[in-house]
C-alpha cells in the first residue's frame, strides 16, 4: 500500500476543511453563513475542480480509507504479536477489542467537544428554527392549534397545553453524531456503503426526534403533563442512547456482515 502523496494529502486537507465550514454554514447561520459558504466551495473546488489536481469524492475517500486500514491491520498485527495472539479465535478477540478501542478513540472525544461547542441554548439557531416549521407543519396539518412565537422563532405555542421551546439539545444532531460516528469508524466495511448509511442514519433519527417532540401534545392532552414529563426524561436520558446502540448492533449484523459490502481482506 502506497502512502498518500502531498497532491492526496492537500486534497483531503482542503475536503475536511471544506466539510467544516460547509457544517458551519448550514447550522450556525448569521451574517456569516455567507462567506463560509463561499470558502467551502472554494475548497471543494481546489480538492475536486481544479484540471491540476481533478479527482473525484469517491476515489480520494477510497484512497484515504484503504492507506488508513492498512495502517490500522498493521498495528492490529502487531498488537497481536504482543499479546502471543496466533491461533484464529484469539486473533478475533484482539481485533475485536482493537476496534471498540478506535471507535471509542474517535466518537467520544468527538462527541463531548460536540457538546461543549453547542452548550448554548441556541447554538444551533438555524436547525432549530428549522425543526420548529418542520414540527408546526406536521401538527398544523393534523389540526392542532399551534403557533410559532419567541424572539428567535423557535417558539411552539398551542392553544391548548403549554408553549414548547426547542433549543439546541432539543434538535437530536448530538444523537446523529453519535450514530454516524459508530458507523464510520466501523472497520471492514467498504467506505462508501459506511457513508450512505451515515446519511439513512442522520435522517433516521431526524425524523424519530421529530416524532419525540410530535407525541408531547397528545401525550399530555390524554395522560397530564406529569405523565408526559417523565416519559420524556426517560426517553431523553436512556431511551434515545439505547435505540442509538441497537441500531448500530443490527446494522453490524445485516449490512456490515454482508460479503459484498466488506472491504478488501488483507493477505494471510
Amino acid at each position: 500500500m502506497q502512502p498518500l502523496n502531498r497532491r492526496e494529502q492537500m486534497q483531503a486537507l482542503l475536503a475536511a476543511i471544506g466539510l467544516l465550514l460547509l457544517g458551519f454554514a448550514l447550522f450556525y447561520g448569521g451574517s456569516a453563513a455567507a462567506v463560509a459558504l463561499a470558502a467551502a466551495a472554494g475548497a471543494f473546488w481546489l480538492a475536486f475542480g481544479n484540471p491540476r489536481t481533478a479527482t473525484t469524492p469517491q476515489a480520494l475517500l477510497e484512497r484515504v480509507s484503504g492507506v488508513a486500514a492498512h495502517k490500522l491491520d498493521r498495528a492490529e498485527s502487531w498488537l497481536c504479536a504482543q499479546v502471543s495472539a496466533e491461533k484464529k479465535g484469539d486473533r478475533t478477540l484482539v481485533g475485536v477489542a482493537f476496534n471498540f478501542m478506535l471507535v471509542m478513540a474517535v466518537v467520544l472525544p468527538a462527541d463531548l467537544l460536540f457538546q461543549h461547542m453547542t452548550r448554548g441554548e441556541n447554538s444551533l439557531l438555524l436547525y432549530q428554527k428549522f425543526l420548529t416549521w418542520f414540527v408546526w407543519a406536521v401538527e398544523s396539518a393534523f389540526g392542532i392549534a399551534v403557533t410559532i412565537g419567541g424572539s428567535n422563532g423557535t417558539l411552539l405555542r398551542y392553544e391548548e397545553m403549554i408553549d414548547l421551546e426547542i433549543v439546541s439539545a432539543c434538535t437530536g444532531l448530538h444523537e446523529t453524531l453519535f450514530l454516524g460516528l459508530l458507523i464510520l469508524c466501523f472497520r471492514g466495511v467498504k467506505p462508501l456503503v459506511r457513508v450512505h448509511w451515515a446519511a439513512y442514519a442522520a435522517i433516521f433519527i431526524f425524523f424519530e426526534n421529530a416524532l419525540r417532540i410530535i407525541t408531547a401534545y397528545p401525550l399530555i392532552m390524554q395522560y397530564g403533563f406529569t405523565t408526559w414529563d417523565k416519559v420524556h426524561y426517560f426517553w431523553w436520558q436512556t431511551g434515545q442512547y439505547a435505540l442509538i446502540m441497537a441500531l448500530f448492533v443490527l446494522w453490524v449484523l445485516t449490512i456490515g456482515g454482508r460479503p459484498e459490502n466488506r472491504s478488501r481482506t488483507r493477505p494471510a
